[in-house]
């Protein structure tokens, strides 16, 4: 059987080494590399196709053929080339694909009639590559999704999941798919990191994809928009607000659809959702819609925006009426949405007229009512009008009437004259009088007051000047409503009365003024004497009878010793004083004078007159000085008593003015205060009831004092004395009543002149430093009795450490030596020489020293030493 089976296999292989050595003999195509080709994607390929016949010249028509069927088309990465030194052709493929993949023949005809062909099968292996699977992926809460992985391999691909590490399985939730991971009803849960795992067993490949599930939440209103009004030219906000996730994106439109960005000044901040319009026009106005959106959904949500348009007043027309007229009106017309009101006010009156008739001038009248916008206006279909009526006008009615227009959006101001014509009128003139003397030239001003302004002429003695009168010693400057008529009066004739007359429509009026001839006054008719110091004459004037036309603006002294000429007089020239009253000072005591007085105007002085003589008393002691007892200073009030109270406070700034001084320089005030009580047994007088306090003020221009009165509810009686080398002045007194403090008891004893604040508080302190000087002084000992430190220790060890005291090297240290004090003893014992107490035994411990510049004892104390 053996023997058999080996002779079948003997001819089976011997009948293939036949059929070999027959087809290597006859013409056919050998592909090179033989055998079917396994090559990875991406991967570049060649094949090389020979003709294996007698003759190759007979080869014919060799080519390739794409497994569609295609001859190979020559491109850029599958092309074909034939062979010049053999009947040979090879197939280029770059970068190879799985649509090359295929049974590539290569065919050629031999000898003009035999086609030969072979054939190469081309395999292409595909490693794992992910097709479609983003490593981030999103998904909407609530919804199926699948969570996307599509891989592509060749030989095929295995794909499992895991979710942080942990394997997904098919279930209610989680189906596998080839492309993906379907996962339903997706909750906020299942976002995290998904694994797509894909493995191919044939070739031990695996590779792994982290894709990042987002679970988005789709918007949903936090802050709806909600309708706005804004003011015209103003900036405006609309909000809106939403959640979700991802953070949702804004965007406004307004009715028409188109962003509302796009309009000039408008901003949308998108963080917030909120639209800002920085600049509002009325063409603003409108529907507009936030759109809230993300990748899981989208929200709109409508407003209405509303533009407040600001008031103007678009008409007020100046208007002018004669005086008396039934009636004057004045018209303003304001425009505004919504409509404003309207407020009248005139600017000389603080408050503003009232709709209807007025309660204090029922003259007045104030009407509203809508009336249609002109056609040129843009957007407006209604002004509003008000109307000012004022019946039988008074001049008083003249003046600017502010129309105020008011709504929303603000305020607008306006104003109009209403101007009230009148005739002429002197009321505004100053003079009716001018003076000259000495053909000085004068000016007569004449003032008219008039609406519309009226022409001034000037008349004299019935001849206007300037037409009739042609007079050159007239001039006039002006004819309304101010004229000046300059008159040289070269003589008698040109004083008088001169007549200004002004003419308007309405009218005319005249004002008279007269030109005088001034003249030094006549001689005073007497000087009273007053008052006599030392060195001062205080007088008063009896005016003279005629003073010459004009006012007196001085008076005027001369005065001379009697020993002397007039011509060495001195002037003195006091101008009019308010109160009559005029002193000469800086005279010499003890001497005679002469004086004579005058007085001046504008013309110039008067003759002298009204002489005197009068001898200066010796000096003497000053006058006493005068208290501003009605110059308070703190709060307080002089009551129908004559004293000064005050209201709560214990400080009182007394003032006076410097009296005359009497010859000699004050050099100091004596101040002197203290508690008094009336005495009313004595005629209401003040009695004494406490210690006085005295100050002295030095006198370089000072005229107040603070004083700081320790009394509570207590009559102080000041005193106030002027000094100088003759002695004190007589006294300057006042009384002034200390107030009484809130919380004082109302029990309190009222004639006590001192209070708890004059307690002796220097010997309280002293006592209270003694005591504390004792104590520091008994722990020191304390410590150095105990620890042994402290100041008393220091000393004993300072103590210990001296050497054992010498008389003779002592002796010869104070031999010689100067006792000198810089204060007491200052220039004291230069150079003396004493027996040293160390020495003598039978000196005495005490050692009297005597200033010789003071002649004052001094005593100083030595310490005895035993030896």
């Amino acid at each position: 059987m053996k023997t058999l089976l080996h002779c079948v296999i003997f001819i089976i292989f011997l009948s293939g080494c036949v059929a070999q050595l027959k087809r290597s003999t006859e013409p056919h195509l050998q592909i090179l590399p033989s055998g079917s080709q396994e090559i990875r994607a991406g991967k570049n390929l060649v094949l090389t196709c020979r003709a294996q016949v007698p003759n190759q010249e007979l080869i014919k028509d060799l080519k390739w053929i794409d497994p569609h069927g295609q001859i190979i088309s020559q491109d850029n990465r599958v092309y074909s080339e034939s062979h010049t030194e053999e009947a040979a052709i090879s197939l280029f493929i770059k970068r190879l694909t799985s649509e090359d993949a295929g049974l590539y023949k290569c065919s050629a005809i031999y000898a003009a009639n035999q086609e030969i062909v072979a054939s190469v099968t081309v395999s292409i292996i595909i490693g794992i590559t992910w097709s479609d699977a983003p490593t981030e992926q999103y998904a909407t809460l609530g919804t199926d999704y699948k969570l996307r992985c599509k891989v592509q391999a060749n030989p095929p691909a295995n794909i499992d999941w895991l979710k942080e590490s942990v394997i997904v399985s098919t279930g209610d939730r989680y189906v596998i798919e080839t492309d993906g991971l379907l996962i339903k009803q997706i909750s906020k849960s299942d976002g995290g990191t998904f694994t797509c795992r894909a493995r191919v067993p044939q070739t031990g490949e695996l590779e792994e994809r982290n894709i990042i599930l987002d679970v988005q939440e789709p918007p949903r209103w936090v802050l709806k928009p909600s309708n706005v009004q804004g003011i015209e030219t103003e900036k405006v906000e609309f909000k809106c607000q939403a959640l979700g996730s991802p953070h949702p994106r804004y965007t406004w439109v307004d009715r028409e659809g188109i962003d509302a960005t796009d309009k000039e000044g408008w901003k949308l901040e998108a963080n917030t959702g909120t639209l800002i319009a920085y600049q509002l026009e009325r063409k603003d106005a409108g529907q507009y819609t936030c759109i809230a959106e993300n990748n899981a959904g989208r929200l709109e949500a409508s407003a209405q925006l509303n533009v407040i348009i600001k008031p103007r007043v678009q008409e007020l027309q100046n208007q002018t009426f004669p005086v008396g007229k039934e009636k004057g009106v004045l018209t303003c017309k304001a425009s505004g949405d919504p409509l404003p009101k309207i407020i009248w006010r005139k600017w000389s009156r603080n408050e503003p007229y009232l709709p209807g008739g007025q309660p204090d001038d029922s003259r007045i009248t104030i009407e509203e009512q809508t009336v249609d916008a002109p056609d040129y206006t843009e957007g407006e279909r209604n002004w509003q009008q008000s109307t000012l009526t004022i019946d039988t006008l008074k001049r008083t009615d003249d003046g600017l009437y502010e129309c105020q227009a008011v709504n929303d959006g603000g305020k607008f101001f306006q104003s109009g004259h209403l101007t009230v014509e009148f005739g002429p009128t002197f009321e505004d003139q100053q003079t009716s009088k001018e003076w000259s003397w000495d053909q000085r030239q004068t000016n007569l001003s004449c003032m008219a007051t008039a609406i519309p302004n009226a022409t001034i002429s000037w008349w004299f003695r019935d001849l206007e000047i300037g037409r009739e009168d042609l007079d050159k010693n007239y001039d006039i400057v002006g004819h309304g409503p101010l004229s000046i008529l300059t008159v040289s009066p070269l003589a008698g004739k040109y004083y008088g009365h001169y007549t200004c007359k002004a003419d308007n429509i309405y009218g005319s009026a005249i004002h008279e003024i007269e030109l005088i001839q001034a003249h030094e006054p006549t001689q005073i008719q007497q000087a009273v004497l007053d008052k006599v110091t030392s060195t001062t004459l205080q007088f008063r004037f009896v005016p003279p009878t005629n003073i010459g036309g004009l006012p007196l603006d001085a008076y005027a002294v001369e005065y001379k010793e009697t020993r002397h000429l007039w011509n060495q007089a001195r002037r003195r020239v006091w101008p009019i004083a308010e109160n009559g009253e005029y002193i000469l000072e800086d005279l010499s005591p003890k001497t005679t004078f002469d004086l004579r007085f005058g007085c001046k105007n504008r013309v110039g002085f008067s003759p002298w007159g009204a002489g005197q003589q009068v001898t200066m008393p010796k000096r003497g002691r000053p006058e006493p000085p005068i208290l501003n007892a009605e110059d308070y200073g703190m709060a307080g009030f002089l009551n129908d008593g004559g004293f000064i109270e005050l209201d709560s406070s214990n400080k009182y700034e007394l003032s006076w003015q410097i009296p005359e001084d009497n010859g000699l320089p004050i050099d100091m005030f004596l101040l002197q205060y203290f508690p008094v009580r009336v005495e009313q047994s004595y005629s209401d007088s003040w009695v004494q009831t406490g210690d006085i306090v005295k100050i002295e003020i030095q006198n370089r221009g000072s005229v107040r004092h603070m004083l700081d009165m320790p009394y509570r509810d207590t009559y102080v009686k000041i005193v106030l004395q002027a000094h100088n080398e003759y002695g004190f002045s007589d006294e300057s007194v006042l009384i002034v009543r200390a107030g009484r403090e809130k919380e004082e008891a109302d029990e309190e004893t009222p004639n006590a002149p001192f209070t708890a604040s004059q307690l002796p508080l220097i010997p309280i302190i002293g006592s209270l430093l003694a005591v504390l000087v004792l104590l520091i002084i008994l722990i020191d000992i304390s410590c150095y009795k105990i620890n042994e430190i402290g100041f008393t220790n220091f000393l004993c060890e300072k103590a210990k450490r001296f050497k054992k005291f010498d008389p003779q090297i002592e002796n010869a240290k104070l031999n010689g030596q100067c006792l000198t004090s810089t204060h007491t003893l200052q220039g004291f014992g230069s150079g003396i020489k004493e027996n040293s107490p160390l020495l003598d035994t039978n000196a005495h411990n005490r050692v009297n020293l005597t200033s010789i510049n003071s002649n004052k004892a001094i005593t100083v104390n030595t310490v005895g030493y035993d030896v």
